[in-house]
């Protein structure tokens, strides 16, 4: 054993913030080693020595650059398609990375430094072991390489797709490197991709290899891209857990669920905006599902900058088509922006934020200036930067202009709501019109709200708690159907009365209410000879009981959905309960 790896073997585990003393120690483990040619581990000592060294940033900075500079070293002074020369590259390209994050640096000459490093790992991988009685590994599924950083190395061929990332022991180092497909995939050069698909096609045997086998597919034959993308996403979704230890392990231990959570999500999305050239009709619906595919993509455990970037162009382009002037360009802007600052711009990152400014301003011009829209032609130049953008091209974007220029005509023109009075007026069920209520009521965050309605409801349909200018107001719904009628209104004013004889109940109430209200609320209008009847009760109700009782019909319904900026909601509502958005 070297004196190096004597020292090295003895430091604390956990480099981070160890301080000075190991500091110095990992610098002379890295000069010993540099003496002994083995500049891989003088790299790695380097790298640790940094972490040591954690809250001095010059410091920190100056070690990880001896630690490229020995890197380089080993890839130079090794041949090309040795363990110790491979595990190099592959280090200093994972380093550049983190590093480029980390202190700052040139984030453009870095980005494409690390492209220029995963490309030549790829093809050396590709040049030197394509005919290699393991090309199944150094093609697809990737290698572990091993040493004891005193000059021994080792590589392995596990039956399995290596996971990516590095794997790091004490007596002995072990790294997971990539298989030159997975190389070609990260550079994005899927020529290259599809020629190892052709070459071994039969390695291409879990979920995962199957899923990134259709992608390839997807790039190289945009035509079949959608059915690609589709199989692709059954791929990615049937990766689950296994059950049993013997499952385990012939994945090499471990398990997961990135497939499933992020990238099933990821290629369902793209296949439904894809399928719009197809289906130009259904732009705004399949660009619906999309959106509703990747719901949830940020809350599991797995992020991916591309993911997440593509999921803002998209919730912004199904606002753009729903209710742009609701948009809020500055928020989507600080989405896509948390994106960036995670890894490198580029001029792909540029474009988007480009399309979502011009576009959000064109349409307040359309509203409020539209003669200046007309002369500045912010939405053309917005569409013409996404047409730039990969995820989405040019033919997605010839099949979003006639509705996004229709979309702009009818902002210029002013809003259109009646939309609301067709689709609320159209249900004709109560238990439909209570659930849609519910969800409507559940956007302010109440702190109580549920449907009452059956045999012992009291009059109460909806009952909901909610805080108001410091109060905590109880409002009972009574939920009818269609116009009131006097039959109608005789059995509604029954009920409205119970609402106030029989309290509800406190047991499921966070707090006692300070104000109890009663509202009748219908998806019609009263009907002339209910009318009157219906005044003077309510007038009673107030001036002689003091109870708090309001009429809520559909124009005053349609008013209340507006004044709360609840529009989004009622289209969500809709859907749910399976009511058609009666738009012109």
């Amino acid at each position: 054993m070297s004196t190096a790896r004597e020292i090295f073997l003895k430091l604390p585990p956990i480099r981070t913030n160890a301080g000075k003393e190991v500091y110095d120690q990992l610098c002379r483990c890295a000069q010993l080693w540099r003496e002994d040619r083995q500049h891989f581990s003088a790299g790695l000592a380097m790298l640790d020595a940094s972490d040591a060294a954690w809250g001095d940033p010059d410091v920190m900075l100056s070690a990880v650059r001896a630690g490229f500079q020995d890197f380089e070293r080993a890839i130079s002074e090794n041949p090309p398609e040795s363990p110790e020369s491979i595990a190099a590259l592959y280090k200093l390209t994972q380093s550049l990375s983190r590093s480029a994050l980390m202190f700052g640096l040139d984030r453009v000459a870095c980005s494409s430094r690390v492209w220029e490093l995963k490309s030549e790992l790829a093809q050396r991988l590709f040049k030197h072991y394509k005919s290699s009685e393991h090309a199944d590994n150094y093609l697809v599924r990737g290698v572990e390489i091993l040493t004891d950083l005193d000059g021994w190395w080792e590589t392995r061929f596990p039956d399995y797709e290596v996971p990516l990332d590095i794997g790091k022991g004490r007596q002995v180092v072990l790294l997971n490197i990539p298989s030159a497909f997975h190389m070609f995939l990260s550079t994005a050069e899927w020529q290259a991709a599809s020629d190892i698909i052709a070459l071994r096609n039969d390695a291409f045997n879990s979920p995962g290899l199957k899923g990134w086998r259709a992608v390839v597919l997807a790039n190289i034959n945009p035509a079949e891209a959608v059915e690609c993308f589709e199989e692709a996403a059954e791929a990615f979704a049937s990766d689950v857990m296994p059950e049993t230890d013997e499952e385990m392990a012939k994945r090499g231990g471990h398990w997961s669920s990135r497939n499933r959570d992020l990238w099933a999500r990821y290629y369902r999305a793209r296949a439904r905006l894809l399928e719009s050239i197809r289906k130009p009709e259904k732009v705004k619906e399949l660009l619906d599902q999309a959106a509703e595919a990747l719901t949830g993509a940020e809350a599991c455990c797995w992020h991916s900058g591309d993911v997440s970037r593509f999921h803002v162009l998209v919730k912004v382009l199904s606002n753009l088509l729903s209710d742009p002037l609701s948009l809020d360009s500055e928020q989507a802007q600080r989405e896509y922006r948390y994106e960036i600052a995670m890894s490198f711009e580029t001029e792909e990152d540029r474009l988007a934020l480009s399309f979502i400014s011009k576009a959000v301003n064109a349409f307040r011009e359309c509203a409020n200036d539209p003669a200046s829209e007309l002369t500045h032609g912010q939405l053309a130049e917005a569409m013409t930067a996404l047409a730039r953008l990969p995820t989405i091209g040019p033919e997605i974007v010839d099949v979003l202009k006639p509705v996004m220029g229709r979309k702009a005509l009818s902002t210029i023109l002013g809003p259109i709501r009646t939309w609301m009075h067709r689709s609320l007026e159209s249900i004709v069920d109560e238990a439909t019109l209570r659930l849609l209520m519910l969800r409507l009521l559940q956007s302010g965050l109440p702190l109580y709200a549920q449907i009452r309605h059956g045999p012992l409801e009291f009059g109460k349909d909806i009952s909901v708690l909610l805080e108001e200018e410091g109060l905590l107001i109880l409002r009972h719904y009574a939920v009818k159907c269609g116009d009131i009628t006097t039959p109608v209104w005789r059995e509604c004013k029954d009920q409205m009365e119970e609402l106030f004889q029989v309290p509800l109940a406190s047991f499921q109430l966070p707090a006692k209410p300070d104000k109890i209200q009663g509202i009748l609320l219908t998806n019609g209008h009263a009907k002339e000879y209910a009318e009157p009847r219906m005044d003077g009760w309510f007038r009673e109700q107030r001036e002689m009981h003091g109870r708090t009782v309001d009429f809520m019909h559909l124009d005053a319904l349609v008013d209340w959905i507006n004044e709360y900026s609840l529009r989004n909601e009622l289209r969500l509502a809709l859907k749910e309960v399976g009511i058609p958005i009666l738009e012109v």
